[in-house]
């Protein structure tokens, strides 16, 4: 679960796009950016801690094909807070807002990494009538902790005490706050997902030297069989598997977004 933050060294790291767009909550305000004018609509949430800017080649390699949403959440780079911490259920809502801002009516394909992966399945099994298909990189589940506490319940605390000391407090109130509701019982009960068009990328890459649980060799097994379970509960899509780290976007930005292409393609055909 904690592979996302190992990317803590590009916090907040953005590189603008064309045409910014203010995202109106109670409170505060998201900043959204958008790029290229296709016909099809692609709302990209990034990974715990990161901003809209970890897309960029892959929104360049899409080029005029789509038209491309990406956003911080709050508290990170240009988007405002409230000061309070979020959790799932108000991330969640927080990514309706943006899509009911910049795709009213109208349907996106959904691209989550990591805990914007974990976003994207709840948005589309709260709200499958928005949804035209989803590219889920290197997702976290609901159900991994639970896994991975009964596997290693010792390393995963000493992880979460690792990780707290590394975090800005405010985002380590969110931190908190997740874990909470990733040890619930709530976070192990069976989920339906809707029946959209997906692709799932899943990363196999063991850590020479793992600093947290999940690039253990161990660890990774779990993640894999976690990401098989995922697909499993969608009717239609791929499943792929790349040699490596966390961020696949990053590292082969290419295969995400032909993904994207392969989703949109299926949603408007109907395969």
């Amino acid at each position: 679960m904690k592979g996302w933050m190992l990317s803590l060294a590009m916090l907040c790291a953005t590189n603008a796009l064309a045409g910014e767009v203010p995202v109106s909550r109670k409170g505060y305000s998201l900043q959204a950016e958008q790029q290229g004018d296709g016909p099809v609509t692609v709302v990209f949430e990034s990974g715990f801690g990161q901003g809209a800017g970890v897309w960029k080649d892959v929104i360049a390699d899409l080029g005029a094909q789509c038209r491309c949403i990406a956003y911080a959440r709050a508290g990170l780079g240009k988007s405002g807070t409230d000061g309070q911490p979020k959790n799932i259920q108000a991330h969640v809502q927080d990514l309706g807002a943006v899509i009911d801002t910049l795709a009213p009516g109208g349907k996106v394909v959904l691209v989550g990494h990591s805990y914007g992966g974990l976003l994207a399945t709840e948005f589309a099994r709260l709200h499958p009538e928005r949804v035209q298909g989803l590219v889920l990189v290197d997702p976290a589940t609901l159900t991994q902790r639970h896994e991975f506490m009964k596997a290693n319940r010792e390393r995963v605390l000493a992880d979460d005490q690792a990780l707290l000391s590394m975090l800005p407090p405010a985002m380590a109130a969110d931190y908190r706050l997740l874990i909470g509701q990733l040890d619930s019982e709530a976070a192990a009960a069976p989920r339906s997902q809707p029946d959209v068009p997906v692709a799932l990328l899943t990363s196999t890459q063991v850590a020479a030297e793992p600093f947290v649980f999940e690039e253990t060799a161990q660890g990774k097994a779990l993640w894999r069989q976690q990401h098989a379970a995922l697909f499993a509960a969608y009717a239609r899509g791929t499943h792929q598997y790349y040699a490596t780290g966390h961020n696949i976007h990053r590292e082969q930005p290419k295969a995400v977004a032909d993904a994207i292409r392969l989703v949109a393609g299926s949603a408007q055909t109907g395969k």
